[in-house]
């Protein structure tokens, strides 16, 4: 393979060079943001949110709980558990937190789905297919923007 020589060769060279050494900081470089951080990301996001103190779960570097407030009088409580080594935040007794979702350095819980009787079922307070599609929406909105902040690209699904 011929080198490209001259001031083009040079300045094509640096260019895939740089350009080859994105993905590898991104797929390397994930950070774990700060509770502060997290609720400014999530500000960013079309809904109205409340946030509100929360216990920092085992293994954690920090939490930010709340509730978001959507479009069709949706209402989305969950928690956000930072770190790598960090345990899920806990929504109450039926949190599903075997179902948390997040990338490699938060996870997210949220109230749209509990286990109630040992049983997986939807909140009762989603009342309507509209509630239930925005509801989840909120949900992976929240996550997509972490994980986009955190490693550079969408949660794998």
């Amino acid at each position: 393979m011929r080198l490209p020589s001259g001031r083009a060769g040079f300045l094509a060279l640096f260019i895939a060079a740089f350009a080859g050494t994105l993905p590898l900081q991104a797929c390397g470089g994930t950070k774990t943001l700060s509770e502060g951080e997290t609720k400014q990301l999530l500000r960013q996001l079309p809904y109205r949110f409340e946030f509100q103190s929360v216990a920092v779960p085992s293994g954690a570097s920090g939490a930010v709980a709340g509730v978001a407030y959507g479009p069709h009088h949706t209402v989305l409580r969950f928690g956000v558990s930072l770190g790598s080594e960090g345990e899920p935040v806990s929504l109450g007794p039926h949190s599903d937190l075997a179902d948390a979702t997040g990338g490699e350095t938060f996870r997210v819980t949220g109230d749209d789905t509990l286990i109630v009787g040992g049983k997986l079922q939807f909140n009762p307070r989603i009342k309507t297919r509209a509630q239930w599609n925005t509801v989840t929406t909120m949900h992976v909105d929240i996550e997509e923007k972490l994980c986009r902040a955190t490693e550079g690209h969408a949660c794998p699904i």
